[in-house]
């Protein structure tokens, strides 16, 4: 199929608060009212000038060793643990989102004033933000999915998994020049700051389920479950 991509709203994500006060290190609490406050003040600021994008483009593939996944005869190694995870896609999602510039420039006020505990947060909201957009993706391939009577399974993104960054080069072979306006530096790392990249596998025979931290090696992820003895 050919690349989707569009531009959307605050508005049309579904901004999960709990999942920002993650980010911010509250764990499963909430923050006490006057931070509460900051956070929907600054969230209606971001609305007024974020406006996030996504694209993504579907293509057959397939998993030639453990270690790597094929698509339109582009390589990319993504490690043992993903293609465990993908062993029943048939077709494969490469996708991208981002907050966009806007939210840069957005995050870089801040930082020029010196301002730590509105950059901490907007960075917090930003990071809750692109995740959102992610689900949104998500949604608009489980549809495309559908259409070819296949199930879709988690995304997975470099960073994640033992999927090293480096092999962000080799997604965005898959796509577009910019796509969104995202880019890659040097180091394979995106800008603008707040973007995601990744691959959803489809395929018959997925089941989804809530990821679990046993699937990752970031042994210091803060997102990462306490398991009690």
């Amino acid at each position: 199929m050919n690349w989707i991509q569009n531009r959307l709203s605050i508005s049309d994500l579904d901004i999960n608060l709990n999942e920002i006060y993650l980010n911010l290190g509250y764990g499963g609490n909430t923050p006490d009212d006057q931070f509460v406050e900051m956070i929907d003040l600054m969230l209606s600021e971001i609305g007024n000038i974020c406006f996030p994008q996504f694209g993504f483009i579907i293509s057959s593939g397939k998993i030639p060793d453990k270690n790597y996944l094929e698509i339109n005869d582009i390589r990319i190694k993504v490690g043992a643990v993903i293609t465990k995870y993908l062993s029943d896609a048939t077709h494969f999602a490469a996708f991208v989102v981002t907050a966009g510039e806007e939210f840069d420039l957005y995050l870089d006020q801040f930082r020029a004033e010196g301002d730590l505990v509105s950059e901490f947060l907007a960075y917090s909201i930003g990071t809750e933000i692109a995740e959102a957009t992610v689900r949104f993706v998500t949604s608009k391939i489980a549809v495309e999915a559908d259409l070819l009577g296949l199930q879709i399974s988690h995304s997975y993104s470099p960073g994640h998994c033992s999927w090293h960054v480096r092999e962000q080069q080799q997604l965005f072979a898959l796509m577009p020049n910019k796509p969104c306006g995202v880019e890659l530096n040097d180091s394979s790392l995106m800008h603008p700051v707040k973007s995601i990249s990744g691959i959803i596998g489809l395929g018959n025979g997925f089941e989804i389920t809530p990821y679990g931290c046993d699937i990752c090696g970031l042994k210091t992820c803060f997102k990462r479950k306490k398991i009690s003895n």
